[in-house]
């Protein structure tokens, strides 16, 4: 097992190993935060007809045509309607938006540049030919590539895949995670506080971020610091694709995770991330499963999460499209500790004059759980670096999920 290893080798480590989980096919009806299995390509042209985009007046139209152009109108056409009189000179079909292009018509006059009495109708602004169509395939072509592998659905991708006609896609069933606290000291809410002790707020706050991200999540009640009772609960997850646990992952005489993942049969991939917060971090791999021991404290299994956590999850579920990477910030706030470890300060995103400020949560504590709301961003502060100036610029990464 390595130990003090740097986020770049740790994430080669997990990454190298991690495969996607299998496949499923379903009703697109309940593909919301599914990921894509294989590449969708459209059977069908969008628009499947050429169509007119506005209400008007549908003709043909010359390059010589007088101004204002009198027509006769001979029939209307409302959408969904197919037209079946072809449009000769002198002629036009009444249109309404998205009904078909009248076979002969070559253009549609918008109705506010037309006056119509009776069955005739005056174009104050004749048109070009061509004027006013989408024509058959404008937006999509039959055999185009709609949807990539490992595109993550949301609404906007789910309404594509309903406007070329599909009812079911094959997705990547949902990953299947197992969530736990330990702690002697723990307790859940909803019931008076004990001397000593301090409510579990980590598993609520992964259980939610586990959710946001698609999956299936299995809480385990607290479970107190004794190797016996660890591993038991760990075998009541063996069904899941990955554990996740917090607290008990340092080096005190109660930090047991790691002993107990090593006699439940794990391979022990390492021990310890070099940087702050969250040092503490083990990770195991048996058969298949992945298990990840988090800090205990909130801030720190929170930020962990997102540099390891997620990245992993997001190959288990065979997810490929990129996150948004690591940009440049301007920092509007400055940090005054000095250390040798790479360090991850938690801040707001703040725009001013075209470039992204950085402003620090006030507390960087990594037991502050307080320090991750209205976070946008995870500052990278290189090791050995000095105090954080503000106006010096650093490379920052965004939060998921955040309304950055």
């Amino acid at each position: 097992m390595k130990i003090m290893i740097e986020l770049e080798e740790a994430l080669e480590l997990v990454l190298s190993r991690i495969r996607p989980v299998e496949t499923e096919r379903i009703s697109i009806t309940d593909a919301y935060k599914r990921v894509l299995a294989i590449d969708v390509t459209s059977q069908i042209a969008m628009p499947p007809f050429d169509r007119s985009p506005l209400d008007g007046y549908a003709y043909l139209a010359t390059e010589g045509d007088p101004k204002p152009l009198r027509l006769n109108v001979v029939s209307e056409i409302p959408a969904g309607t197919f037209p079946e009189r072809v449009i000769a000179l002198g002629e036009a079909a009444k249109i309404f938006t998205g009904a078909p292009i009248p076979p002969g018509a070559n253009c549609v006059v918008r109705m506010e540049d037309t006056e119509q009495v009776g069955d005739e109708v005056t174009i104050l602004h004749p048109v070009l030919p061509g004027s006013n169509i989408i024509h058959r395939g404008e937006e999509i072509k039959e055999g185009d590539l709609l949807l990539k592998q490992g595109f993550f659905l949301t609404p906007p991708g789910i309404g594509l895949l309903a406007a070329v006609g599909m009812d079911q896609v094959t997705v990547y069933r949902r990953p299947r995670v197992g969530l736990l606290s330990t702690g002697s000291e723990l307790m859940d809410v909803g019931q008076p506080l004990r001397p000593a002790k301090i409510y579990n707020s980590n598993s609520y706050t992964l259980r939610g971020i586990l959710q946001e991200a698609g999956c299936e999540v299995f809480v385990i009640p607290i479970v107190s610091d004794q190797i016996v009772e660890t591993i038991e609960v760990l075998k009541r997850l063996a069904d899941t694709d990955m554990v996740i646990a917090t607290g008990g992952a340092s080096v005190g005489d109660y930090d047991i995770m790691r002993h107990a993942l090593a006699q439940f049969g794990c391979e022990m991939l390492f021990w310890k991330l070099n940087l702050k917060p969250g040092t503490p971090v083990s990770v195991g791999l048996k058969e298949k499963q992945f298990f990840f021991s988090l800090s205990g404290n909130p801030a720190a299994a929170m930020v962990t999460f997102e540099l390891l956590v997620r990245p992993a999850l997001r190959k288990l579920a065979g997810r490929t499209t990129a996150e948004d990477g690591h940009f440049l910030v301007k920092m509007a706030s400055g940090f005054g500790k000095t250390g040798k470890q790479r360090r991850f300060l938690r801040a707001q995103a703040v725009f001013k004059n075209g470039e992204i400020w950085a402003d620090l949560a006030p507390a960087q504590g990594s037991g502050i759980l307080r320090s991750m709301i209205g976070s946008h961003l995870l500052v990278d502060v290189p090791a050995n670096h000095g105090p954080v100036e503000p106006g010096e610029l650093l490379m920052a990464g965004r939060i998921p999920g955040c309304s950055c």
